[in-house]
């Protein structure tokens, strides 16, 4: 039986924690796969600023060549944010180079079964 989120708010939410997320240099990196969650269709790399993370979403006001002044908005899954390590991260999908962000999250998309 999935958790209880009668209240809107994802189980194991905390908003103390969340807060800290805000302002934080985040690197993005979604891979996008068919149905099988095998084969790779496509990849998103992007990063930008954590503006805001609520139980609704964590949103990023999004920086660079392809993304920026576009706000991207991710699951409010706090556990998919990992500390990034320090220097210079270079985007392979733009060739961008990013200097010590403050975290990194990865996201696999599984593409609904065509019928």
């Amino acid at each position: 039986m999935p958790p209880d989120e009668s209240d809107g708010i994802p189980p194991d939410w905390d908003q103390e924690e969340a807060d800290g997320f805000v302002g934080q240099l985040v690197l993005v990196g979604i891979t996008y796969v068919e149905p099988d969650g095998e084969t790779v269709t496509s990849q998103v790399q992007a990063w930008g600023r954590i503006v805001s993370a609520t139980p609704e979403g964590i949103s990023i006001t999004c920086e660079g060549k392809t993304w920026e002044g576009q706000t991207m908005t991710l699951p409010p899954d706090l556990q998919a944010f990992q500390p990034a390590s320090p220097g210079c991260h270079t985007l392979g999908s733009t060739g961008e180079t990013v200097t010590d962000p403050d975290l990194t999250t990865r996201w696999t998309v599984t593409e609904a079964a065509k019928s």
